[in-house]
């Protein structure tokens, strides 16, 4: 007769026995599917292509759709290269005619739009859909000021946006050839033809699904989105394209990224079968998933947490080096702006804005808020962009006594008769954090102002349409040009800044027809001397990207440029299984 006891040990027995069947199960699955785990630190709005108008949103779109070219994620300076085009373009003599190959045999992910479901192949007419939509006066596109007016007959096309009706500059000569007629020399479009705006989409998907397009993605990418976009969902499930081209891991790149480029040289892409975004718009949940290990890796630049994490110098503490975290930084394409709305009179007033520019204590800020791991702003150009920023001198920086001189010139001794400025911001800590900072500085010679948060969505739509006084902003590069600083100033809409200047906008236009490279810098030079004169806006800080990761993620480039690098990262399943048990 079996005892209690023994009986009593049989079903503790059975029970672990259960639990550890389970484990396995788990971790053997785990270890069957290679998932990246990240985070998106915005809100995203919407997955179509030419809507998109911020970081996280192109990294999401970037995973689905593709453009004729894209940027060489492990070489510096950045080279621009082919992607859906086969080669570079042939370009007629006088520079308006470009003339490009489509690659064959590239799919649209299957999808219900499709007859049988099934993704058809992608076509030259596709790139011709593709560029009506930019200019269609029905699609509310963030970047229309950079193509509009720039290809031969489109600007007459939207007038009535019949998409059967033929474009003279935008012709599919055949199945795979595709031609653009620009209305005048533009020396980057092949840049702009890199920007998710001018990704390509079946025009399928765009009848089929009508306005829910904008959450129903069907590109060629290397992934598709599992269960389509939801803007309420706080996760997105990216899964492998099984029709996706090859697409070969490069075998040559920076001495920097070489160890990377050894090991996976000719793997084909993407190297996860999975990513899980997790939209988290706040700084402290982000970190407390990191700590516990249910991220993988995430952009941290200027957030609040990093400053815990690191040392004086802003190198990660030995701590935290300990529990497998690693991070990576490096010079960034992009500047931390006060941006005035110029559309008020007060702002109007050059001495103004020279006094308050010399009011703000950039090197403070770096230290306060990036432990001097930002670059103080010189001009509104990053250094890694321009040379010659290097050795300029920012005329109106920081200068309290003659701050208050220039307020004296300007009509407001001591702040007096100066109305209250309003500056809205983002909602999260280290944004509002940096908002009351430049409040204290302005306070020093006179000026009150008052911190308005707002949460990202509702900052962009009033800073669009001119409805704050000042605000703060980040502007990432485009491409790796100086003109896309230069934009800010030409496009009213893009930074809110509602600024004109006739001389700007005439040197502009002249180094955007300048195809001779050393004359065309000698005109940015100019350009970066006078935005620095008349401070249109006041230029904060170039802050470094940051990536914070744990060591069982290889590959971490990064870039202001690659729409998206997930396709490139690898992750060593069985490493993180071990670590995260």
């Amino acid at each position: 007769m079996i005892s209690k006891r023994t009986i009593l040990l049989l079903m503790a027995v059975w029970v672990f026995g259960t639990i550890y069947y389970q484990d396995y199960k788990k971790r053997k699955q785990l270890l069957a599917t290679p998932t990246l785990n990240n985070i998106s630190v915005s809100a995203i709005n919407g997955t179509d292509p030419v809507r998109i108008h911020d970081w996280s949103s192109s990294e999401v779109v970037g995973k689905l759709y593709e453009g004729l070219y894209t940027y060489h994620c492990f070489k510096r300076p950045f080279e621009l290269v082919p992607n859906l085009a086969e080669a570079m373009p042939t370009v007629s003599s006088d520079g308006l005619i470009y003339t490009f190959k489509i690659k064959q045999g590239v799919l649209f992910q299957d999808d219900i739009c499709f007859p049988n479901g099934k993704g058809r192949e992608l076509k030259a007419a596709d790139f011709v859909f593709s560029f009506k939509r930019i200019v269609d006066p029905k699609n509310t596109v963030p970047y229309l000021g950079l193509i509009d007016g720039k290809i031969k007959g489109l600007d007459g096309w939207k007038q009535d946006s019949n998409y059967a009706q033929e474009v003279e500059g935008l012709k599919a000569l055949d199945d795979y050839t595709l031609q653009i007629t620009l209305t005048e020399p533009w020396v980057l479009f092949l840049n702009f033809l890199a920007m998710p705006a001018a990704f390509v989409v079946p025009k399928e998907a765009v009848v089929h699904y009508g306005p829910e397009f904008l959450n129903h993605p069907v590109g060629t990418g290397p992934f598709m989105l599992e269960g389509g976009f939801n803007p309420q969902v706080k996760q997105l499930t990216f899964v492998k394209n099984p029709t996706f081209r090859e697409v070969l891991f490069p075998t040559e790149g920076d001495a920097l990224y070489r160890p990377m480029i050894e090991a996976y040289a000719g793997k084909r892409l993407p190297l996860v079968d999975k990513v899980v975004t997790d939209i988290i718009v706040e700084e402290q949940p982000r970190w407390l998933k990191m700590r516990n290990g249910e991220i993988d890796i995430q952009q941290v630049n200027g957030a609040g947490f990093i400053l815990g994490l690191t040392g004086s110098k802003g190198e990660l503490l030995p701590e935290w080096s300990k529990k497998n975290l690693v991070l990576d930084q490096v010079p960034g394409a992009r500047t931390e702006l006060f941006v005035y709305n110029h559309n008020h009179e007060i702002f109007k007033n050059l001495y103004v804005r020279q006094a308050m520019s010399m009011a703000f204590d950039r090197a403070t800020y770096n230290q306060k808020f990036y432990k001097g791991t930002a670059q103080v702003a010189q001009s509104l150009v990053p250094p890694i962009l321009m040379d010659d920023v290097n050795g300029l001198v920012d005329p109106y920086g920081y200068n309290l006594e003659r701050a208050k001189e220039y307020l004296t010139k300007a009509g407001f001794p001591g702040g007096k008769g100066f109305p209250v400025v309003t500056l809205d911001t983002r909602s999260e800590t280290s944004y509002k954090d940096k908002a009351e900072f430049f409040a204290q500085c302005m306070a020093h010679i006179g000026i009150q102002v008052q911190v308005v948060t707002n949460i990202w969505t509702e900052l962009y739509n009033k800073f669009t349409k001119g409805a704050t006084m000042m605000h703060t902003f980040t502007w990432s590069a485009d491409y790796p040009d100086p003109c896309t600083f230069f934009d800010l100033l030409m496009n009213k809409q893009l930074a809110g800044l509602q600024y004109e200047n006739t001389t700007f906008n005439g040197l502009f236009h002249n180094a955007m027809k300048t195809v001779n490279q050393a004359e065309r810098k000698r005109l940015y030079i100019e350009l970066n001397k006078m935005v620095a004169a008349e401070v249109p806006m006041i230029c904060a800080v170039h802050p470094s990207l940051q990536t914070l990761h744990y060591n069982w993620v290889n590959n971490v480039p990064c870039n202001d440029f690659s729409a998206s690098l997930d396709a490139y990262r690898a992750v060593d399943m069985a490493q993180k299984v071990k670590a995260t048990k």
